[in-house]
């Protein structure tokens, strides 16, 4: 089952690669310095670490589905077809979350043996979480700039708040209600803008107060315990580690360790040993990256998320823009940013706003050419 998704975005790289030099405009040179990133990286996780090339390509082939944008952008396949398509991921996944969900005794869908309670609910964990919160958003995005369906716009919207809070994810739950509460607030005047904030907050603290909900309960009490732990809470220090001490050389430092791969690699042995003192690389975002691919990689991050805070797009496609700052508000925490679950969300984002920002730009290039 390993091999097959290794197989697929093989398959896509090198249909993709023909087209890897194009001109640099947009978000170009941010995807190109990543995957440029990723390809030193292989090289240093052999030199500095031992690990196998074979075992080197079969962990970071996956997360260099990046390439994939430039296919699309060759192409040039519709704006409607990719949002169908991020509707159809959001149902399907919204579908096996909640049948599993409905059978948690018995791992389906998801990975493990089996599903944990914890803070009060029962973690249903299903591949492909970034299909879920692009829908939602493109749905959030749909609901207040068209009048159509508006009762499935709202249905698929709420489903990327709901699903966090039944699984009391913080990072998740609160990502989610950023984006909510600046969609909703974006358009109105600063007087308008402070008082929603200020119901908002006093809402969510007598609820979270007042509340005997046991996830609310549960996130009450896990963030608590968070709060007691400071500067010996485990994602403190496993960033503090992956950041300073995981690297053996400078040059590390500079260009990364590579993908940890393999079970015959003592790299992947040795970051492995690391979970037992709850040292965890998914935990860690952006810093992980930084472990795995140095700072090319950190920087072609930054200058993406610069690029959706600069880069003008028409107000229905302003999901894309959300989904990248949800990308931003969880990336220290999480492993959105380069995981599997998120990785074809983000390409389709990328080429999406690429795709607007090539049409605004010729629109303002042939509004000047004809002054």
């Amino acid at each position: 089952m390993y091999y097959l998704p290794f197989f697929y975005v093989s398959f896509a790289i090198a249909i993709s690669i023909p087209f890897f030099i194009t001109q640099r405009e947009g978000f170009v040179l941010p995807v190109q310095l990543i995957v440029l990133a990723m390809l030193i990286s292989m090289v240093f996780a052999h030199l500095s670490w031992g690990q196998g090339f074979t075992n080197c390509l079969l962990g970071t082939i996956p997360m260099m589905l990046w390439v994939f944008f430039f296919y699309l952008l060759q192409k040039r396949i519709p704006v409607q077809t990719i949002e169908k398509i991020i509707v159809a991921y959001g149902i399907i996944y919204i579908g096996l979350f909640f049948y599993q969900l409905l059978h948690s005794q018995t791992v389906v869908f998801g990975s493990g043996e089996e599903f944990t309670e914890e803070r009060g609910t029962v973690r249903v964990y299903i591949a492909g979480q970034g299909g879920l919160f692009l829908a939602s958003f493109m749905a959030l995005n749909k609901l207040t700039s068209q009048k159509k369906y508006r009762l499935f716009w709202i249905a698929l919207s709420f489903a990327g708040l709901a699903i966090p809070i039944i699984q009391a994810t913080r990072q998740f739950i609160l990502g989610v209600l950023i984006i909510f509460v600046y969609h909703f607030i974006k358009d109105v005047s600063i007087f308008k803008k402070v008082v929603v904030m200020v119901l908002f907050s006093g809402l969510l603290v007598y609820y979270i107060t007042v509340s005997n909900n046991v996830i609310i309960r549960g996130l009450v009490e896990t963030q608590e315990q968070t709060a007691q732990e400071g500067r010996d809470n485990l994602r403190v220090l496993s960033g503090a580690y992956f950041l300073t001490e995981l690297s053996p050389t400078n040059i590390n430092k500079v260009f990364g360790n590579g993908v940890p791969s393999g079970e015959d690699s003592s790299y992947s042995r040795f970051v492995d040993s690391l979970n037992q003192y709850g040292l965890y690389m998914s935990d860690v975002g952006i810093i992980a990256v930084y472990a795995m691919f140095g700072i090319i990689g950190v920087l072609g991050y930054i200058l993406i998320w610069i690029k959706s805070f600069s880069l003008p797009l028409p107000k229905n496609y302003y999901y894309l823009k959300y989904y990248l700052w949800f990308l931003l508000v969880t990336s220290l925490t999480s492993d959105t940013i380069y995981s599997y679950n998120f990785l074809i969300c983000t390409v389709l984002v990328i080429y999406l706003y690429q795709i607007q920002y090539l049409d605004q730009l010729e629109l303002t290039r042939y509004s000047i050419s004809s002054t």
